[in-house]
């Protein structure tokens, strides 16, 4: 049954922080933002926006399905002072949020992302304009995650079979990138949903332009390198235009020498019918025979040489067409790089290796990105391996681990110098071995092994995230069968775990004291939605604000937060300043 908010200048919550969670966001206008939103949805007693809401509001609380809105130890819906601080007149019944869900569309989809977006760019502004005052290199690390539903199910659209968790299951794939360095925390920019089968290759490039869009930041673009390929290409053209020249000149020889034979077979023939010596009817006879025993051999070597042609000109039409698209590219880079006159000097790309196919590594190359990543192949650890030198000296890198130095090293399918190194794991008695890549950018020092070795594995800070937000959000748990849903559902994860984050300095301020609990609880995301966010408090509202009471018996006993405005953002230092950057 659904529940109303009436008056409330105190009463009591089971659900403490929520409250905090809800004041914060409407507070920053967000709530606001969120009920323009357009769903083709008719108003019964709720509008359909109040229970994307309430969606929202339910994620936050960390419910793992929609049935804990209204049957859960703690039912949020019937919850008034979650209710009033998310801004709502009452919350439905989970049935009617499902029924909004499926009623959502693409636009919706792109509405509540823009909505998003806006909320979300002073944060992420902020938090880049502190990486570079500081010197730190922009860091994104990439990484795709399964969804995995029941493997007879046939209600979730474009669901397909796909690799998650070391099996073969049916669902999705889950494509996001983040900001890696930010007061050792991740900041979530974008996720992108897609069928099961989805290779983590397919998705680097859209993850990559919405980093961009949403840190406002991109490096500056090799163009000399896309020059290289220009170059290479025109070489490759010239080529082929020599070899169909060739040809060409070929098949005119060999046409030629077919209309001599003709001739001289014509002429052959009209002397045999005329009066001459048997000694010279003999000899022409002969040559008649291997004449035209010649001219089945002269029309095949016509016909293989004009397929040769054939071949040649499809060729050249692929390479010309190939240029043409290669100097598009350049001229697209060199646009960039003239409306992005102060570029970061480093900005890194770091993914594991199903993102590092040769195509990709060459693409975010010219992007102007730095990769930090494994070879794709287990065969390049392996031809690597047959090749190393005597006395060799492996560098100890973890508790379990060792590299060496290889040096420059050409992956298939890109074809510029990467920096290779070799690691090894004892496993038993013997060792695995993987083989990290590496650009080496000039005006930066590269990194020794071990702190090479060490930035690559805080990669894990992504793949922790994903837990966190299995084990936080339950985003593996869908609670749509709608594809808008299951979009909303991702894009609703991703802002609350920024959230959570977000509002850690905000609720400092309104807390009456640090306590060691207390400041246990904000360090901690998932304890601040699991527990927090479900514990007991009394709310009271005055004219001056809300305040927020945990209850004795509660997970933070004896706290007190007043809820007062959110400060205003102040940015410090502009984009256009010049920064020094730090290699990793």
């Amino acid at each position: 049954m659904a529940t109303t908010a009436s008056d409330w200048s105190q009463v009591n919550t089971s659900h403490g922080m929520l409250v905090a969670f809800g004041e914060f966001l409407k507070q920053y206008g967000l709530i606001n933002q969120m009920m323009q939103v357009p769903i083709g949805q008719k108003t019964r007693k709720f509008t359909p926006q109040t229970k994307l809401v309430e969606f929202l509001a339910g994620i936050m609380s960390g419910i793992e399905r929609l049935q804990d809105f209204n049957d859960g130890p703690q039912p949020v819906a019937k919850d008034g002072a979650v209710v009033r601080a998310w801004g709502q007149a009452g919350f439905a019944h989970y049935s009617g949020v499902s029924r909004t869900l499926e009623a959502c569309d693409e636009k919706t989809v792109a509405a509540v992302e823009k909505v998003i977006d806006e909320f979300s760019q002073p944060f992420i502004a902020t938090a880049v304009h502190d990486l570079l005052r500081r010197g730190a290199p922009i860091v994104f690390d990439f990484d795709l995650t399964g969804q995995a539903v029941s493997s007879t199910s046939t209600h979730y659209p474009e669901s397909a079979f796909g690799w998650m968790n070391d099996r073969v299951k049916l669902g999705y794939q889950l494509a996001r990138v983040c900001l890696s360095g930010v007061k050792r925390e991740r900041l979530w920019l974008a996720g992108f949903h897609h069928p099961g089968d989805t290779v983590s290759a397919k998705c680097l490039k859209e993850l990559v332009q919405a980093a961009e869009a949403q840190t406002h930041v991109r490096p500056r673009r090799r163009t000399e390198l896309v020059q290289q390929r220009v170059e290479a290409q025109e070489a490759s053209i010239a080529r082929t235009r020599r070899w169909l020249d060739q040809q060409q000149a070929k098949v005119g020889r060999l046409r030629q020498t077919r209309q001599t034979l003709f001739g001289k077979i014509y002429h052959a023939e009209q002397v045999q019918k005329g009066p001459i010596s048997r000694k010279r009817g003999v000899f022409l006879k002969k040559k008649l025979q291997s004449w035209r025993k010649r001219l089945p051999r002269l029309e095949t070597q016509i016909a293989r040489a004009e397929r040769t042609i054939g071949t040649h000109q499809s060729q050249l039409h692929e390479q010309l067409t190939g240029l043409t698209q290669l100097l598009a590219w350049q001229a697209q880079l060199e646009k960039e790089n003239r409306t992005n006159p102060n570029p970061p000097p480093y900005v890194e790309a770091r993914m594991d290796a199903g993102f590092a196919s040769g195509e990709n590594l060459m693409w975010l190359l010219e992007m102007g990105y730095c990769p930090n990543t494994k070879a794709p192949n287990g065969q390049t650890a392996t031809a690597l391996c047959a090749h190393l030198p005597r006395g060799r000296h492996w560098v100890k890198v973890g508790q379990n681990a060792e590299m060496l130095g290889w040096g420059d090293y050409r992956l298939h399918g890109c074809p510029y110098p990467l920096t290779a190194a070799i690691e090894r794991f004892k496993v038993g008695r013997r060792f695995k071995y993987a083989v990290l890549i590496h650009f080496r950018q000039e005006d930066a020092p590269f990194p020794t092994l071990p702190a090479w070795f060490k930035h690559y594995n805080e990669r894990q800070t992504i793949e922790a995230g994903n837990k966190d937000m299995k084990g936080t959000f339950h985003v593996q748990h869908l609670m749509s069968r709608s594809l808008a849903g299951i979009r909303l559902q991702v894009l609703f994860t991703g802002l609350a775990a920024n959230v959570v984050r977000w509002c850690v300095p905000w609720l400092k301020e309104c807390a009456n004291q640090a306590t060691p609990k207390l400041t246990r609880t904000l360090n901690s995301p998932k304890q601040l939605v699991r527990v927090a966010a479900n514990s007991a408090a009394l709310v009271q509202q005055s004219s001056f604000g809300t305040s927020l009471q945990f209850a004795p018996d509660s997970s933070l006993p004896g706290v007190i937060m007043f809820l007062k405005g959110v400060p205003a953002f102040q940015l410090t230092l502009g984009f256009n300043q010049p920064y020094k950057i730090e290699s990793p």
